[in-house]
């Protein structure tokens, strides 16, 4: 008989017992501000002879996750063609000048997502969105992995690293100048970090 006592006693404290609380969510709900100053993306194309690589740096915008769907993000994401550097000023200009970007015309490049999933830190995520580069817009896949995040000094603030990849192929943009002896496809490699705004 004292069995059964013993196992009814241990179900009642079992149910007695407060639930155990979930797991924190990776990302919280609110605007990540992109840091203008510690993110980039790297390009490189192959040509003939040697290639071109360099960077697009000083970005503006922001991650933004709403709470009512908080599995889900939306991106948009701008970088100056005027801040293209490669290390070299005559490069630099020819690849801002008309038979390149054209920046007198198309002075940014933008990335957005509307629907994209929250990247990962054990596997790359595929992201779906658009790139508008010399005045053309693209569907393209955005491979990103999250490297981490940190939470800040100041409550309710973190900071979230990320690295992506992707190859665009830039006759599609209206940029074919130059082949065959300059590649058609560029590799962009991205690191980039991000600041939850204050709620």
């Amino acid at each position: 008989m004292r069995r059964p006592a013993q196992a009814a006693l241990l179900l009642s404290i079992v149910a007695l017992a407060p639930a155990a609380a979930p797991p924190p969510a990776l990302y919280a709900p609110g605007r990540y501000q992109v840091d203008s100053v510690a993110t980039k993306v790297h390009f490189r194309v192959k040509a003939l002879v040697g290639g071109y690589e360099g960077d697009f740096v000083a970005p503006d915008g922001a991650v933004t996750i709403d709470p009512a769907r908080p599995d889900r993000a939306a991106v948009d994401i701008s970088f100056p063609v005027e801040k293209l550097a490669t290390g070299d000023a005559s490069t630099d200009a020819m690849l801002k000048g008309d038979s390149f970007f054209d920046m007198a015309h198309f002075p940014t490049i933008r990335f957005t997502a509307q629907n994209a999933p929250l990247a990962r830190s054990d596997a790359p995520t595929p992201i779906a969105g658009e790139l508008t580069m010399h005045g053309q817009t693209r569907p393209v896949t955005l491979s990103v992995r999250l490297v981490g995040t940190t939470p800040d000094e100041a409550p309710g603030l973190s900071t979230l690293h990320f690295v992506g990849a992707m190859t665009v192929e830039r006759s599609q943009f209206g940029m074919g100048f130059g082949r065959p002896f300059v590649a058609d496809k560029v590799d962009l490699g991205i690191d980039a970090i991000f600041s939850r705004a204050p709620l």
